[in-house]
């Protein structure tokens, strides 16, 4: 450790030295030493912001899948799409594959707890095709790629994305339990399809899949009026009870049914498109070096703010400080609250850039789109919940900015490439967005430095 760092050190330690308080400037309890620190607090950091496009972000090993369409009044018409590889429940070496089906029912179970974003009563038109490849567990797939599927073999799906069943489904000579969800009956080739694989199908996942990998969900509005249309988040994940977990139900010869679940998150991935974007926002995307006083947020790899923060450095052009707490309060520009039934607040994340280039001149200015977590994003009171009652979203930053300064003041690097505001892509999986005003953003830094 160099003598100045061990000189910052000894003094933040005598700090917490007790002596009385003293008025004047905030100060921590314990100072009337000329000798000590003193506490400052400054909330007129510039902060500069634009939206830029979301890097790519895996679609698979998520929580959950988004499955929709719909057209934001704000932002526009997005989509999104589910991929997944299914499984067998029982093998069945002796599988009658020469017979014809009587039926076949894709029912994936809807996640009611994550809400429904946007106007859930919206008649929604789906087509479930076959995939023509394996959607591998060892491999990332990104959510602005969708796997190829098979365009002309399609079953179409015609009605709202959250249903409260009250009817349950026939499986053998018994009935499975009604559960809230998707419920798709399957197009005749698709039943034949299913019932007239190779008979190794019917034995081993692995061989399944060399004739039927999975199924592709696609919607298909493309019309839709804004404020019409919306995500649900939809669970073919769980392995529990049969009645509840993501399944197709092939039924044959009256009573009889076989029963193909799915793989998992690594095997099921959602892909996003959205756009286009209107003109106030493809304003920004083109021109992301300039400040606007409103910037935007979205899910489904769309769009995210890139905040800059230029006169960070100012607080260490006499010597390096101790940060006590750095707070950055956004402000929502639209009224989010617990009775908005279309659109709900989404949880906020703030993340780094990866990586930082360096230019032609060998400074290390150019950053990365890509999204790196910071330091302060694993403790619990790091923040990005909306609070309903003043419109805002707080994050607590101290760590970061602290790295920052040290890095700057000690190693002469400049790392400050600002932060970028993102809808999580899971924990929770949301099809959100939010819209900033940065009229009233604020960056308070609350810090200590040699008297």
């Amino acid at each position: 450790m160099n003598s100045s760092r061990i000189a910052l050190v000894s003094l933040l330690l005598l700090s917490w030295v007790a002596c009385k308080p003293e008025s004047g400037n905030i100060s921590l309890e314990g100072q009337g030493n000329a000798n000590q620190l003193t506490l400052f607090r400054s909330d007129t950091f510039s902060v500069y912001a634009s939206t830029v496009r979301e890097d790519s972000l895996p679609g698979n090993g998520l929580s959950y899948a988004l499955l929709g369409a719909m057209n934001d009044p704000a932002l526009g018409p997005s989509q999104a799409s589910v991929f997944a590889s299914i499984s067998l429940i029982e093998p069945n070496s002796d599988f009658p594959n020469t017979k014809d089906p009587d039926s076949a029912v894709l029912f994936i179970p809807v996640v009611e707890g994550l809400n429904f974003y946007g106007n859930r009563s919206t008649e929604q038109v789906l087509r479930v095709h076959p995939l023509l490849e394996d959607i591998e567990s060892g491999t990332t797939y990104y959510q602005q790629i969708a796997p190829s599927y098979d365009a002309a073999i399609y079953s179409e799906y015609r009605g709202t994305l959250f249903s409260l069943y009250r009817d349950s489904l026939p499986y053998r000579k018994t009935k499975l339990a009604p559960e809230s969800g998707l419920r798709i009956t399957l197009s005749a080739d698709m039943a034949k399809k299913l019932m007239t694989l190779p008979k190794s199908a019917y034995t081993t996942n692995d061989e399944l899949a060399k004739y039927f990998p999975g199924i592709a969900i696609v919607p298909q509005n493309t019309d839709l009026a804004p404020g019409n249309g919306g995500f649900g988040v939809f669970d073919l994940h769980t392995i529990g009870s049969l009645a509840y977990r993501a399944k197709i139900l092939l039924y044959y010869d009256d009573t009889s049914t076989f029963v193909f679940g799915f793989d998992g998150k690594t095997q099921t991935t959602t892909s996003g498109q959205v756009g286009p974007h209107p003109s106030a926002v493809t304003l920004q995307i083109n021109n992301p070096n300039a400040h606007y006083p409103q910037t935007y947020v979205q899910a489904l790899g769309g769009l995210k703010t890139w905040l800059r923060f230029p006169s960070l450095y100012s607080l260490i052009q006499d010597g390096n400080v101790a940060i006590n707490k750095a707070e950055l309060v956004l402000h929502a520009s639209e009224w989010f609250s617990t009775s908005n039934s279309f659109y709900s607040a989404p949880r906020l994340n703030l993340f780094q850039p990866l990586t930082i280039g360096q230019d032609a001149a060998g400074n290390l200015s150019i950053f990365s789109d890509r999204n790196a977590l910071i330091e302060d994003g694993t403790s619990a009171g790091f923040g990005g919940i909306y609070n309903e009652s003043n419109q805002t979203y707080k994050f607590t930053i101290t760590r970061h900015f602290q790295n920052l300064l040290n890095r700057s003041w000690f190693d002469s690097v400049d790392y400050n490439g600002g932060l970028y505001l993102c809808v999580p892509s899971d924990q929770p999986v949301l099809g959100a967005r939010s819209i900033i005003d940065h009229t009233k953003t604020k960056l308070i830094i609350t810090y200590t430095k040699p008297n």
